[in-house]
């Protein structure tokens, strides 16, 4: 596939740019990717040591001490 790909290019110079286009967009995209996943802190790759807000309920408590606790949880 290799040597078709290239002999494609080879015959049709006018399918360089487009190449080098896609290929910088992807580049970036991936970039983008990576930095997110370790940069940004609304983004979690390991949730078993984070859990969601609402997993932390205790149903035993009342509902107004909850949704406290929901609001505490959501603005740190």
């Amino acid at each position: 596939m290799n040597t078709n790909f290239f002999h494609i290019i080879k015959s049709k110079k006018e399918l360089i740019p487009l190449v080098g286009v896609v290929s910088f967009a992807a580049v970036g995209a991936v970039a983008f990717s990576a930095y997110s996943l370790f940069s940004k802190s609304d983004v979690i790759i390991n949730k078993t040591g984070n859990p969601e807000p609402w997993e932390t309920i205790d149903p035993t408590r009342p509902q107004k001490e909850n949704i406290k606790l929901l609001e505490i949880l959501y603005h740190q």
